[in-house]
């Protein structure tokens, strides 16, 4: 019996993704009705197609997968995201369905950049700066009026030493920074000036904790109130990574208390936050709608990895293996790697 092809993918796809692939017989189809996709699309979807492509905002849960026919088409459940803890990959593994998601060395430069942007932003800030010059409070030039802290000399302490943490580890000791890690396993040949070191000592060490963990049941409120009352005073945390990492009430109670000096926060526990969130409403809080990954090539790059993937599973092809169907590179317009 020859194997089916249809790819079902609920945000749209660009066209020259798209268009290569219609050109390879694939049968794509993409959501493109008001957001969040409705349960009713998703048990569709899993019911009918080869294979459904998700993000981080939409919960794939048990539900939904048992929906999928045991008889029925569907091999492979991918998500345009590095993370995987929007699906229920127990109920998923139940139904010998394959879990692609996006490698995280794609999306580790954009990512790395942002937090690299959200310490500057945070320990200047700039935004309180920006919000009182556009409100006329600049009205002389005054020594002491925005001060905020260098970056340079003080210590960063990273909490996950993958592809982003790496990243944000050089550009720190770039920066001029002292800089620590900690992570689950020994890392051996590390550069003379980064350091391994357990998460208590790493946290009373670190005038800047930067979060570069994956939420899993071990790092869920993995940095709460007794971590964050380990940190010196004057702190500031920056999290990339996932909101349930960090428990927001501890941090909000860590701010107002004034233990620590600012946050900077990409990711919240709900997505979409609400406006009113506590946390972004902060006057020390620099929040951001999870846009770590958000550079036109790099999604471009997360979308072409969660068709490519989900496409070698329905073609026969293991997962690890590194051979692309032939014709889409060129199809896809992909970059010679550097």
């Amino acid at each position: 019996m020859e194997m089916t092809r249809r790819i079902f993918v609920t945000r749209p796809v660009p066209d020259h993704l798209a268009d290569s692939l219609r050109a390879r017989g694939v049968t794509l189809e993409t959501y493109s009705g008001e957001l969040p996709v409705p349960r009713t699309d998703l048990v569709r979807a899993v019911r009918t197609f080869d294979a459904v492509i998700v993000t981080i905002s939409e919960r794939v849960d048990a539900d939904i997968i048992s929906q999928a026919p045991a008889d029925g088409p569907l091999r492979v459940l991918g998500t345009v995201s590095t993370g995987t803890d929007h699906i229920d990959l127990g109920a998923a593994a139940l139904k010998g369905l394959q879990v692609r998601r996006v490698p995280p060395a794609i999306t580790a430069p954009a990512t790395a950049e942002l937090t690299l942007a959200l310490m500057l932003v945070t320990a200047r800030r700039l935004i309180e700066a920006w919000n009182d010059l556009r409100a006329g409070s600049w009205k002389s030039w005054m020594p002491y009026q925005w001060t905020g802290g260098l970056l340079a000399g003080r210590s960063l302490g990273v909490v996950g030493l993958g592809a982003i943490g790496g990243l944000v580890a050089g550009y720190g000791h770039a920066l001029g920074m002292r800089v620590r890690f900690t992570a689950r396993s020994p890392r051996e040949e590390l550069p003379p000036w980064l350091e391994q070191v357990p998460l208590d000592t790493l946290l009373a060490a670190s005038d800047v904790l930067s979060v570069h963990v994956p939420l899993t049941d071990e790092t869920a409120g993995l940095i709460g109130e007794r971590e964050l009352g380990l940190l010196p005073p004057g702190a500031l945390l920056i999290n990339t990574s996932r909101g349930g990492v960090v428990d927001e009430d501890a941090l909000l109670a860590a701010l107002d208390g004034g233990r620590l000096a600012g946050a900077g926060i990409d990711v919240f526990r709900r997505e979409p936050v609400d406006p009113c969130h506590a946390l972004v409403r902060h006057p020390r809080v620099v929040a951001l709608p999870h846009i770590g990954s958000a550079t036109t090539s790099t999604r471009d790059d997360m979308m072409r990895s969660a068709l490519e993937s989900g496409l070698r599973v329905l073609d026969g092809l293991s997962p690890a293996d590194e051979t692309v169907p032939p014709g889409f590179d060129q199809a896809v317009g992909r970059r010679p790697a550097r």
